[in-house]
């Protein structure tokens, strides 16, 4: 998905001092963990989490934003910052990406061409990654465990060059780092994660308050 400024797990909770990271995991230790990670997200259609997103880009510059996430499959996402009151939004099909400061909000009638973020490709596609990346385990404790991914698809790879996953011992989200094709990092901090459970139906739509200024950039 083309980059937005969008880039979406909970603290490691078993700590066990003694056990040493592994080094050189080996393939057999890699299949068995992608296999349950994949058998845990199968049966997991909704993810919800507070994130500190860091960004660090030669084009950009550096910026922290914080604010909560809820995200359902299929291509259902809501990213609230805090601070300025940007909101992403999208349905699957139409994103709003809303700014209450510039008292606007831009609407994509193709979800496709609005885009998203690598971030949020690999959240909805954590039952998968076999099948969309080339994954190396990094490392694995008791503690945790440490995942580099490498994009498949031939358009992905031309946006990003490597996403690292961290997963806590109950194999929930921790964290995501995505690198881009430009070096740039952005990376996605989560604290109380929530997977499964309903959600309201209002949540992955957007009224436009009154007095916003509606940009219909579909094209």
């Amino acid at each position: 998905m083309a980059i937005v400024a969008a880039l979406a797990a909970v603290p490691l909770t078993v700590a066990v001092a003694e056990e040493p990271v592994v080094a050189s995991p080996t393939a057999q230790q890699q299949r068995d963990l992608l296999d349950k990670v994949q058998a845990k997200y199968a049966e997991v259609d909704v993810m919800r989490a507070r994130f500190k997103q860091s960004s660090t880009s030669a084009l950009y510059g550096n910026a922290t934003q914080e604010g909560r996430l809820t995200l359902q499959r299929p291509k259902k996402m809501r990213w609230d910052f805090e601070g300025d009151g940007k909101q992403f939004i999208t349905d699957g099909q139409t994103m709003w990406i809303y700014s209450a400061a510039d008292k606007q909000v831009i609407v994509y009638n193709d979800f496709g061409a609005a885009g998203g973020s690598a971030a949020d490709a690999l959240l909805q596609s954590l039952d998968q990654l076999d099948v969309l990346f080339d994954v190396k385990l990094l490392a694995s404790t008791a503690e945790g465990h440490r995942l580099a991914l490498a994009p498949l698809d031939e358009a992905a790879k031309a946006q990003v060059k490597r996403i690292e996953l961290t997963l806590d011992a109950e194999l929930t989200v921790d964290a995501v780092e995505v690198t881009d094709a430009y070096d740039g990092i952005t990376t996605l901090d989560f604290t109380d994660v929530s997977l499964g459970g309903e959600v309201d139906a209002g949540t992955f739509t957007f009224t436009p308050p009154e007095g916003v200024d509606v940009v219909d950039a579909s094209g």
